[in-house]
């Protein structure tokens, strides 16, 4: 059946993303096949009407639906199908992965382009019996319109369409169909218009409605939807959005004392147990992950030191006790993804040249974009500022001790890729799981 847990099927996206990890990056097939039964298994949740996946199975099995569907499960299961189609090739996936994205823009998103946090399991009309999920579900698309549509909690939040805009980007990356750009880019633009304070960082709902804390999911999950648009459409105004949101997330909610992040900002009503300041492990996974990955995007040739990497690491370090984490249980995904992007040898995949030379570079960008690799790091260069202009657009594969000659042409990147990475990359290997085993300090 694939999955983790036993009684409660859950669709937790992190566990499938680090078993893909697992299988590119130690050469592991068996975590490749973990993932792809997971995700097959999980064909079950999806609506087959509008779309979308129902939030557990009961029961032990995926046959028993809890059918209410919230936006994080949309989110991921975006985010995995899409990344299923990049690593197989097999449109199955590709299939699944619209069929929750089109649920969600059909549906889910406002005028303005935030997407909204959920929608109930079962049917419930003032006055009327409420219809549950598994009659109400059961029908077609005409007699559940007749019937009327479950509620929709239209709140729009930071962290919940971070987490969609970069499903979309990895939609995007698989695809090359630009209706999952489109989205992603309104409702980036959408958050930044209502939720975006002056200092940079990210209101949890829309700015002036709540609270004026900062908290540290939203800031890593809009600094990781920035990262996620700069790296399919190489525009800088997303990087810059990034980095100022690796800055505030360091001055703000960096724990100097004791190392990893705060949850949020200092709550001035908050009084005993809720006033002292927590770390939590999904959170600084999360943050962490965000920090790796904006410095690789600044640091892209190795002579540009930035704080962001540095921060990342004491965060792993500082939460790593045992111990701490076994309580955690499967919700660990995010701070094992974090610490495996902070040890594996890594690759850089840069474009150079001209978005508007007629489609070269693009095609070239396109290509280098459905790689499936979790090593690489996609970015895009101007002619001569990086690598030289040899007059046409090209792309370079680097790590720190090799670089790969120009390729040109697009129908020539994938297998270029795949030999340069087998030669110049090496898998990750049992040795270094090894207690004491260091990070890196790229």
């Amino acid at each position: 059946q694939g999955g983790w847990g036993r009684k409660q099927r859950y669709p937790w996206p992190q566990p499938v993303e680090h078993a893909f990890l697992r299988a590119l990056a130690w050469g592991d097939a068996t975590w490749r096949a973990r993932a792809t039964t997971t995700l097959a298994s999980e064909l079950a949740l999806i609506d087959p009407v509008w779309g979308g996946m129902y939030q557990y199975s009961v029961d032990g099995d995926w046959q028993h639906p809890h059918y209410e569907k919230i936006t994080a499960i949309q989110a991921g299961a975006i985010h995995n199908y899409a990344m299923a189609y990049r690593v197989t090739g097999e449109r199955r996936w590709l299939d699944a992965s619209w069929r929750v994205a089109r649920y969600m823009t059909a549906m889910m998103q406002d005028e303005r382009g935030g997407f909204f946090t959920s929608q109930d399991a079962d049917l419930r009309v003032p006055g009327r019996a409420p219809v549950l999920g598994a009659a109400y579900y059961a029908k077609d698309d005409a007699a559940r319109r007749v019937l009327g549509i479950p509620r929709i909690d239209r709140a729009v939040y930071a962290d919940l369409n971070g987490l969609m805009i970069e499903a979309l980007c990895e939609l995007f990356a698989a695809s090359g169909e630009r209706e999952a750009l489109d989205a992603a880019t309104l409702a980036a633009r959408a958050l930044l218009a209502s939720h975006r304070r002056d200092d940079g960082g990210f209101e949890h709902g829309v700015r002036g409605d709540g609270p004026p804390l900062l908290y540290l999911r939203d800031q890593a999950a809009m600094g990781r939807a920035m990262l996620a648009l700069y790296r399919v459409t190489g525009e800088p105004e997303w990087l810059d959005h990034a980095r100022g949101l690796g800055e505030l997330v360091l001055a703000r909610l960096e724990d100097r004392e004791r190392g990893g992040f705060r949850a949020h900002t200092d709550d001035p009503e908050a009084v005993g147990v809720f006033a002292q300041p927590r770390r939590p492990l999904e959170e600084n996974g999360l943050v962490a992950r965000f920090l790796l990955q904006l410095h690789r995007a600044l640091d892209g040739d190795g002579s540009t030191p930035t704080p962001y990497r540095d921060a990342a690491v004491r965060a792993l370090g500082a939460l790593g006790d045992p111990e701490a984490i076994a309580p955690e249980g499967r919700i660990v995904g995010t701070y094992l993804l974090a610490l495996e992007e902070a040890t594996m040898p890594t690759v850089d995949i840069t474009v150079v040249g001209d978005l508007g030379d007629g489609g070269t570079t693009q095609g070239l960008l396109a290509a280098a974009l459905a790689f499936a690799d979790p090593r690489a790091m996609v970015e895009l260069s101007t002619p001569g500022a990086r690598y030289p202009d040899i007059g046409e657009p090209a792309v370079y594969l680097c790590t720190e001790t090799a670089c790969s000659s120009p390729v040109t042409r697009r129908d020539r990147f994938a297998a270029t890729a795949a030999d340069f990475v087998a030669t110049s990359v090496p898998l990750l290997t049992a040795a270094d799981e090894q207690p004491g085993y260091a990070v890196p300090a790229r």
